[in-house]
């Protein structure tokens, strides 16, 4: 395994030895959202999935070493983290259910809405395009920075790319709720599901978990919160996503 990782990247190794994952020592690298993503979504048998801005793999590739066999995709607009999401594929052995395009999901929206999916989901960018600090580091930027894919235009492609009744699954900031729920709705897509994650107890939401449903009715169910760590350690929920147990 360790011949395939090159000399500008490294090997982690998570959830009992059953998850392995490649990435660059510089540049964009996951972080605990898309954990937290991944153990939210649910797949039924046979649905196909999607993963927006899928960056070393990390979420489809997560469902499936978790047992899923569903087929999914993952559209990866960085070439170098598309070509670590490749190394993953091979080396977590699930070249049968996952498959890596290197795109952008705008560009080939048109041609992959021939063979919707049943779920999308997506970790996108979270700072607006020319707010805050920019980042020098362009890998950095454009997963962090909607530079190139803003709000308004992940729900434009998850819209298009789903089929009627479709699930979509993100991970958004706190703060920007309204405009994610505002956005999906504009393109037909309903809320359906809610969970806030919080830092700690006492400490404010930074996070929401969403599922929304193409062409779905009223009516949300707001789940539990979520708190990420117990004082300095994760709290038990989170570390029972990275064990892995049967």
């Amino acid at each position: 395994m360790r011949e395939i990782v090159g000399k500008d990247e490294t090997l982690d190794v998570l959830c009992n030895e059953r998850l392995s994952i490649i990435q660059k020592k510089r540049g964009y690298r996951f972080s605990i959202d898309a954990v937290l993503l991944a153990a939210f979504v649910r797949l039924r048998k046979h649905e196909r999935l999607l993963d927006i801005g899928s960056g070393c793999g990390i979420i489809p590739i997560y469902i499936a070493r978790k047992g899923c066999a569903n087929d999914m995709t993952g559209v990866e607009l960085q070439k170098d983290l598309f070509e670590a999401a490749q190394k993953n594929r091979v080396i977590n052995r699930c070249e049968d259910r996952v498959r890596f395009i290197n795109a952008d999901i705008t560009a080939i929206v048109k041609e992959m809405k021939k063979e919707p999916f049943q779920v999308v989901v997506s970790n996108p960018p979270y700072t607006r395009r020319r707010s805050g600090r920019t980042c020098p580091d362009e890998s950095r930027r454009l997963a962090r920075y909607e530079e190139k894919l803003d709000i308004d235009a992940l729900t434009s492609a998850v819209s298009d790319l789903l089929v009627k009744k479709g699930r979509f699954y993100v991970i958004y900031p706190a703060h920007r709720m309204g405009e994610l729920i505002h956005a999906a709705a504009v393109k037909r897509l309903a809320l359906k599901k809610l969970r806030i994650v919080h830092p700690r107890q006492n400490e404010k939401a930074n996070l929401v978990l969403a599922e929304f449903l193409k062409d779905g009715g009223m009516g949300v169910t707001i789940e539990e919160p979520l708190y990420v760590y117990n004082g300095t350690e994760l709290s038990d929920e989170v570390k029972q996503y990275y064990l892995f147990e049967d």
